[in-house]
């Protein structure tokens, strides 16, 4: 993706586009993770004629790449700097992908009350294909279909495929990203709330197997560079509990092919607790189970990658967020899937940094806490991504990268 495929748009709290910001007056970061909420930070001059309009709270950005929009999202902060050289200044904005509507909504045990004190259901459980479930918990909690209060403005739902295995799933106050990033890995399927027209959507989509055609490699000319981890899988044999106590508990071991396969290479069983007293239904127990092993339950690659500009295989346009690729090291060819992309703009010039993976797997730390703690969810601390760290990290990954 090159600069001349970016356009960058201001829109107000009604979500009308008020504005286009011109290439030379960008100086914009952007960091996206694949089913998460992305973040973003634009600084412009004080006296730029679309600062008053981004200043105001509800309004927002859209991001939109060669053939699709990237990202849009609201504004969260703003922060005005001048120094005697520049005293007229400049307003730095920063906010989150659209997708944080998912996070600030919990998904109700009687979506059809919007009083969370007076719920009259434990549990509302729902079945059906995995993408049909998903399109139904947004719809009843924050889509159209939900109570007036709890809509949010200018939601609607884009395309059901009714994708993925048929399952059976209850909700009880989890936030609804976090219960739509679970059972989303169930069908391979990804998701987003993205800025189309006057809308907001809430899209689903499956995960692309691009493996055949889109092979990057520093050799090949795709890649200016990259950085390759290679770990052991999270859990081989997840342990589901249900209900009952002690040793009248319900218990279920689960674990798959690619699990045992995994086990057998690096010599080590691992195991992971899985506490569902939530449900005594043993296809739940077998669905969560499914859950923490498709979670990682692999041998996992992750791949940081900075593509070339002139790249015959160009993010967002051949490839882009959920896809499957091949990443070639020496020799050898891994496998991995798109999970997020940050790109900078600025007088420098235009850089993009993709990484295939779990991103944390290069920070040791916070590996270490995800496996010792067992929150590898991707939306299970949407509210914490979202607010601060989003420069911070886009730098991280950018400086491991060595693009600037």
């Amino acid at each position: 993706m090159r600069l001349q495929d970016l356009t960058v748009e201001v829109r107000d709290k009604t979500l009308a586009r008020r504005g286009l910001i011109r290439p030379e007056e960008l100086q914009l970061e952007a960091t996206d993770t694949f089913n998460n909420v992305g973040s973003w930070k634009l600084t412009l001059v004080a006296e730029h004629p679309l600062c008053d309009t981004l200043r105001t709270p509800g309004a927002g950005i859209i991001i939109t790449g060669p053939d699709d929009v990237l990202m849009s999202g609201p504004m969260v902060t703003t922060e005005f700097a001048s120094t005697p050289t520049d005293p007229a200044g400049t307003v730095t904005f920063e906010g989150v992908s659209d997708t944080i509507c998912l996070a600030d909504a919990l998904a109700f045990p009687q979506p059809s009350n919007p009083d969370g004190a007076s719920q009259a259901q434990s549990h509302d459980v729902r079945s059906g294909p995995v993408e049909t479930v998903m399109h139904a918990y947004v719809n009843a909690n924050i889509g159209p279909g939900a109570p007036a209060v709890r809509r949010k403005a200018g939601l609607i739902m884009g395309a059901n495929g009714a994708r993925g295995p048929v399952i059976n799933q209850s909700a009880r106050f989890p936030v609804l990203g976090s219960l739509l990033s679970e059972i989303a890995l169930l069908g391979k399927l990804g998701f987003r709330v993205v800025q189309r027209g006057t809308n907001l959507v809430f899209e689903t989509f499956p995960i692309t197997n691009r493996t055949t055609f889109v092979r990057l490699d520093v050799r090949n000319g795709t890649l200016a560079g990259q950085k390759v981890a290679v770990s052991p899988p999270g859990v081989t044999r997840a342990i589901v509990a249900g209900q009952g106590e002690l040793a009248e508990r319900q218990f279920l071991q689960v674990d798959t092919a690619e699990s045992i396969a995994a086990e057998g290479d690096w010599g080590r069983r691992i195991e992971q607790f899985v506490d569902q007293r939530n449900t005594n239904d043993w296809a739940e127990l077998k669905q969560a189970g499914d859950e923490a092993l498709q979670e990682s339950g692999f041998t996992a690659v992750n791949v940081q990658v900075v593509p070339m500009e002139d790249s015959p295989a160009r993010f967002g346009k051949e490839w882009g967020l959920g896809d499957d690729l091949v990443v070639i090291v020496g020799n050898q060819e891994l496998r991995s899937t798109a999970t997020g992309f940050v790109l900078k703009v600025d007088r420098d010039g235009f850089r993009l940094g993709a990484v295939l993976g779990d991103a944390t797997g290069f920070d040791p730390d916070a590996a270490l806490n995800k496996r010792v703690t067992n929150t590898e969810k991707r939306l299970s601390n949407l509210e914490a991504n979202s607010t601060g760290g989003g420069s911070s990290s886009s730098d991280q990954i950018m400086q491991i990268m060595g693009v600037w």
